[in-house]
């Protein structure tokens, strides 16, 4: 059975199952190249993980979709507003939420709003296929659900911005059973929970004090937090008082009153104080969710999704709660993640919780997998000077201990939002002023150190890995501290508060993302290499060879290598960078 699943809200995007095993993810920016862009239903990943997969769309037996929005013209007479009724009639585009029609109604029926005869017509499926809609909060819950193993004794949780009327879920998984526990369709059907009471929405106010965009740059926060002092956390604490039952409510009216509110906290501070406020009070308001929960609805393994917990430092923290003996964050945390929820959500519906598979997630690497071959034709074709030599990764480890910086460019892109060696900037860690090298030739401004992967045999020498924190390690969803003895050994990966943000790699998951690494801990005595994401700021990371060979050519790195060889700019000596001899 081939399950298609989308969202087109932002951080839009699409995946496929086959029954429940996911196949291919594309999130829409990597091909649009618009950052977090959505919002509209015709979206160029359905195609693109169809073609992965090697499907045409009549082969697709179910269609996943959140409670987004849909073309007007697929909506019935009556059910949506006048002026979206003239523009059906009229045939003008446009779409409309589905989600909001609901929770107007009062009903979680969607033959009730759409046609869905004539969205299988619009969409080119077949008539018999299953359409179904999941709630954008099970969705991010399930997601967790599915790529954790532990077998009872589970507490399930997501927090955002918002979605179906909610801003937090929380289940528990025990006796082979999802037991919801608060966030559910009730939000949905005439309680919704109160936007003055989101610690997301807060952050995202937040964000936008400090003078950067919310829904995008709320890591810049966490970074940045580091440096100030939180002068009103107690005050932003307060806003979010925890029940008994692990509800947070407030007698703010909504969002508009926090933002308000918050404003005035705000007044006068710098954007670092304001930083390390918000960081400080959302550590705070979520760590006593979890633990007013954890009370009540007792558990050892604790699994996380949605934006908020794309907040590193905070899952840290979460992982350091008594009595906690793993944690989870689904890699894809954000909305982007909601398609994968979605298939989860009809795999349980059509087939029961006992036949879904629950396993560890082996790799991210589900994007359209190209080959080395790839890269280093089209470098030729392009007239990049392509080095075809057996020993290409004892070259990329001297040229990164000579100081130089490259990417690798390996396979299928990465779920997710982090670069995770398919897609990765690399350089050495031994000097704390590759920061500001590397962020200038990306136009970046950034106030986290890069992050660090280091091999699965060397992990708990470096950083404090252990049981409770690495499954989450493998996909750079957590800090942790860096041990005393590395501190000024690797400057460039240890944050001012002495944590990094570690990836752990084994080798069957990427060869030669591992044995670049092996070959230069061999050569300088360090076991772990700077990776950031391979993007220019305000870009989505790169997907395409032509996208890597451009970068290449306006010297945001040095040269490329992947499984084959190496690219160099135009002109370059063979086996060198630009300007650069051997020996250099």
């Amino acid at each position: 059975m081939y399950i298609l699943g989308i969202h087109t809200g932002h951080d839009a995007g699409a995946c496929l199952f086959a029954d429940d095993m996911l196949l291919a993810f594309c999130k829409e920016e990597r091909l649009n190249r618009v950052k977090n862009d959505g919002g509209f239903f015709d979206l160029q990943s359905v195609d693109e993980v169809l073609q992965i997969a090697g499907i045409q769309r009549s082969q697709v037996d179910a269609v996943a979709f959140t409670r987004m929005k849909f073309p007007v013209s697929c909506f019935r007479i009556g059910a949506v507003p006048f002026q979206d009724l003239r523009r059906k009639l009229l045939g003008q585009r446009r779409d409309r939420s589905l989600a909001s029609l609901m929770i107007r109604r009062g009903s979680l029926d969607a033959s009730v709003f759409l046609d869905l005869p004539k969205l299988c017509r619009y969409m080119g499926l077949r008539p018999d296929v299953s359409l179904h809609f999941c709630n954008h909060h099970r969705a991010h819950v399930l997601s967790s659900l599915r790529y954790c193993d532990w077998t009872d004794d589970v507490l399930l949780v997501s927090c955002d911005g918002g979605g179906d009327a909610a801003h937090y879920s929380a289940c528990l998984y025990a006796d082979r059973q999802l037991h919801e526990i608060w966030g559910g369709e009730e939000t949905l059907l005439g309680h919704p929970q109160n936007g003055g009471a989101s610690i997301g929405l807060a952050y995202a106010f937040a964000t936008a004090a400090c003078g950067f965009r919310p829904n995008r740059h709320e890591g810049k926060l966490t970074g940045l937090a580091a440096f100030g002092q939180p002068r009103v956390a107690a005050q932003i604490v307060a806003l979010f008082p925890v029940d008994e039952n692990g509800h947070i409510h407030n007698e703010l009216a909504d969002s508009k009153a926090l933002q308000r509110t918050l404003a005035e906290f705000f007044q006068g501070l710098s954007r670092e104080d304001i930083a390390a406020s918000i960081q400080i009070a959302t550590e705070q308001v979520v760590v006593g969710w979890l633990q007013a929960l954890l009370k009540k609805h007792p558990a050892r393994y604790v699994a996380m999704s949605g934006g908020v917990f794309s907040n590193v430092r905070l899952n840290q923290l979460v992982a350091a709660l008594p009595g906690i003996d793993e944690v989870f964050v689904f890699p894809a945390m954000g909305d982007e993640g909601l398609p994968v929820g979605a298939c989860v959500d009809y795999w349980i519906a059509s087939q029961g919780m006992a036949r879904l598979t629950r396993d560890r997630l082996p790799h991210l690497y589900f994007g359209r997998p190209y080959t080395g071959e790839d890269l280093l034709s089209a470098g030729e074709r392009l007239h990049f000077r392509v080095e075809r030599s057996a020993a290409y990764v004892e070259r990329t480890a001297q040229l990164l201990a000579g100081k130089h910086i490259g990417a690798i460019f390996y396979g299928a892109m990465e779920m997710g939002p982090r670069a995770l060696g398919a897609r990765s900037i690399l350089a050495s860690p031994a000097r704390r002023e590759v920061n500001d090298s590397v962020n200038k030739r990306l136009q970046r401004t950034e106030f986290m150190p890069f992050a660090p992967y280091v091999l699965d045999v060397d992990a708990e020498q470096l950083y404090e890995v252990d049981e409770r924190n690495r499954y989450a390690c493998r996909f750079m969803t957590i800090t942790t501290r860096v041990k005393a003895d590395w501190l000024t050994r690797i400057p460039a990966v240890v944050h001012v508060d002495g944590t990094a943000r570690p990836q752990i790699v084994e080798r069957a998951s990427n060869p030669l993302y591992y044995d670049i690494l092996d070959a230069f801990k061999r050569l300088t005595g360090l076991p772990t290499l700077v990776n950031t994401s391979f993007n220019v700021h305000e870009e989505p990371i790169i997907n395409t060879p032509e996208e890597a060979l451009q970068a290449l050519a306006d010297d945001r790195v040095d040269f490329l290598v992947c499984d084959g060889g190496m690219v160099f700019p135009a002109g370059a000596q063979a086996g060198a960078p630009a300007g650069v001899q051997d020996g250099d």
